[in-house]
């Protein structure tokens, strides 16, 4: 039996509830998947940052929440300069508590400044040059924009927000094929009909460790997504990011960015 195998046979459709979240190490996780700035993270901001751009527009910034969020400015860092605000809906103590101290910190972590700029690089496209209108120091405005709301993916209010960002989440905290798919699909509904959604998921996942702690995961594939996100995503668009046939760090084995407008 290889290691996954194992995982998977001692984790048997661990669910959500039986992961204990309060014990969670958001400083342990940020140290070992983004204390090394990684290609895979800067293609994934780079391309939600577009994303987000393209359904925007200078006289309608978008009302937007970003879905367990983690121990992880990137999403939103990517939904700053089209934002009217921002809601970071984060269900785990320890995650909401790190998230306050990143926001009333000094400065920011050089590993977020380095996210920054391929958010700005985003926002220079076809020669515009609009990433020159963006602060070289996004911090005070994410301060401005940003709430930290305590909530369960199950609990989102439907039909609320302009555009919903979810990066690693619905996957990440069961191992249910069921939960993952109801988790999807209250991550759609938050979202008013024709908004934007952009979210990245982690593929073939079976489970990760933070601090010696080990977390339920789902392991999906391209069909999996599509089958959650059509015919409810309209003018849906999947993109793979460093695929392998081997895990990369611990815990996956790639990504896939999927984005899309809901449909009416």
């Amino acid at each position: 039996m290889t290691s996954a195998e194992e995982t998977t046979a001692t984790m048997p459709n661990l669910q959500n509830k039986d992961a204990d979240w309060n014990a969670f190490d958001p400083e342990g996780y940020f140290q070992h998947y983004y204390g090394d700035p990684h290609p895979d993270d800067d293609a994934l901001t780079y391309l939600a940052a577009r994303a987000l751009r393209s359904a925007a527009s200078p006289y309608r910034p978008l009302d937007i929440v970003d879905v367990g969020t983690g121990p992880s400015l990137i999403p939103l860092l990517a939904a700053l300069p089209v934002a009217s605000r921002l809601t970071a809906w984060e269900y785990a103590k320890p995650n909401l508590e790190w998230l306050a101290n990143e926001l009333t910190a000094p400065a920011l972590r050089p590993q977020w400044q380095h996210f920054w700029q391929r958010v700005k690089a985003a926002h220079n496209l076809d020669g515009a040059n609009e990433s020159s209108t963006l602060p070289h120091d996004p911090l005070p405005l994410l301060v401005q924009s940003t709430r930290l709301l305590r909530g369960s993916i199950f609990d989102l209010p439907p039909r609320t927000f302009d555009a919903a960002t979810m990066f690693f989440c619905a996957e990440s905290i069961t191992a249910s094929t069921e939960e993952f798919q109801s988790a999807v699909s209250a991550y759609i509904e938050t979202v008013r009909p024709g908004g934007l959604i952009a979210a990245a998921f982690l593929a073939g996942s079976t489970g990760y460790d933070v601090s010696g702690r080990r977390y339920p995961a789902v392991a999906i594939d391209t069909d999996d997504i599509a089958a959650c996100l059509i015919p409810r995503v309209a003018a849906l668009e999947l993109t793979p990011i460093g695929l392998s046939s081997t895990e990369i760090r611990s815990g996956y084995s790639g990504a896939l960015f999927v984005t899309g407008r809901i449909a009416g």
